[in-house]
């Protein structure tokens, strides 16, 4: 070995020398970073001692000491609105919160209404199903309603978090007629059945071929009928009902009632007659007196008459004299009875061949039959008879056709 060879490998150092002194630079190194950053995040955390833990976040010891984000720690989650339970002047809205804000604002517009209106406040219960119950509701009217979820803070302000809207209208029922009465020629009395939660009703009228037009207000739901004055005698009237509710002057109106019919004064009194004959000589029974030994011509019986093949009477028909000196037997002698019932056996007979002037209580004598005009339609009429079938049965109601009584004989009473 040379000299030269020998100072060279001298002056290089021991590989265990150099691990070791790598191994102290490191340790050293990791434990002042460890110190310094700990220094760091204590720091930090006296610098945000005292602020408002609901709206600002606590840095960690990995934020890069950068400007610092405000996360607050309240918020809303609101369900849709759902209006399940109401009556007539009362609406509850619910909503399910599963926020947890300090508590929820309640608006309403009503369709009258450009703005909304403040009604109340709920306060919040997280994770519970929360309601709130109008009291001024009314039906007719839409209601929009705004649940509205805020936070109060600690300088006494409020925030605005989240809002959910829901709309509701309940229509007013409809009136339903009860009655319809004439009073005294003139007048008439008119009644309906009650409609809830409304502020009154209005009545209308009209005659046959005009117009309704409104003739009464009622003011208070529970009047519930009116007497109405200078009512057609000639004409029929017509009326129908309605129930309003008014908010704020402005009205809301519910559907017509059906309308009813006030027939002309003659035809009432005289349908209220037929209806009394109807009683007594029963649609179904026979005018005749099978198995009476005592008989006249009221006598009406449950067995019917078994004529002869020749002449088509028995013995046991009924008979009636007639007010133009006819011995009526059957249908003839019927139909005359009963005009003389309604009008009086003095009434006095008007005949004549034309269907367009035949009316309710007429007798017409067609075809060989007789019958009395209950009601009379644009083509029909509608009669009561007797013996319709060959068996003296009673009949009420039967349609004869104007088809049927070309040149049939109409007989009016008159006094």
């Amino acid at each position: 070995m040379t000299l030269q060879s020998f100072v060279q490998e001298k002056k290089k150092p021991k590989k265990w020398v150099y691990r070791f002194f790598c191994f102290v630079i490191l340790t050293f190194g990791l434990l002042f970073d460890e110190n310094v950053n700990g220094v760091q995040a204590a720091a930090k955390v006296e610098a945000y001692q005292g602020a408002d833990v609901q709206s600002m976040r606590i840095p960690s010891a990995e934020d890069d000491g950068g400007e610092v984000t405000e996360e607050p720690s309240y918020y809303a989650e609101i369900s849709t609105p759902y209006t399940d339970r109401y009556d007539d002047y009362n609406l509850t809205i619910s909503w399910y919160s599963s926020g947890n804000n300090t508590g929820f604002d309640i608006f309403r517009k009503a369709g009258f209404q450009s703005d909304y209106e403040w009604l109340g406040s709920v306060e919040n219960e997280q994770y519970t199903l929360l309601e709130f119950t109008d009291p001024e509701f009314r039906r007719g009217f839409k209601y929009s309603y705004r649940v509205v979820a805020y936070q109060e803070l600690e300088d006494g302000e409020s925030v605005e978090l989240k809002r959910a809207d829901v709309s509701w209208k309940l229509n007013i029922e409809q009136v339903e007629m009860k009655s319809v009465k004439r009073s005294k020629k003139v007048h008439a009395k008119v009644a309906w059945e009650k409609s809830p939660g409304v502020d009154g009703y209005e009545v209308f009228k009209k005659t046959t071929g005009g117009e309704y037009k409104r003739v009464k207000k009622i003011t208070s739901e529970d009047i519930l009928k009116c007497t109405l004055d200078n009512i057609s005698q000639k004409k029929n009237t017509y009326y129908k009902v309605r129930a309003y509710v008014c908010e704020n002057g402005t009205y809301a109106y519910g559907k017509f009632s059906t309308q009813v019919k006030l027939t002309k004064s003659f035809i009432s009194k005289l349908a209220a007659k037929f209806q009394k004959l109807q009683k007594l000589y029963p649609d179904g029974k026979y005018w005749n007196h099978v198995g009476k030994t005592k008989f006249d011509s009221t006598t009406i019986t449950d067995k019917p008459c078994y004529h002869s093949y020749y002449d088509g009477f028995a013995d046991t028909c009924n008979y009636y004299h007639c007010p133009d000196g006819i011995l009526g037997y059957q249908c003839y002698g019927f139909a005359w009875k009963m005009s003389d019932l309604i009008y009086g056996k003095k009434a006095k007979i008007k005949n004549f061949y034309s269907f367009s002037k035949c009316k309710a209580g007429d007798v017409i004598r067609y075809s060989g039959h007789s019958v009395i005009v209950v009601s009379k339609k644009k083509d029909y009429v509608t009669v009561g008879e007797c013996n319709y079938g060959d068996t003296c049965i009673i009949k009420w109601g039967r349609r004869v056709y104007k088809s049927e009584l070309a040149g049939a004989k109409y007989s009016r009473r008159y006094t």
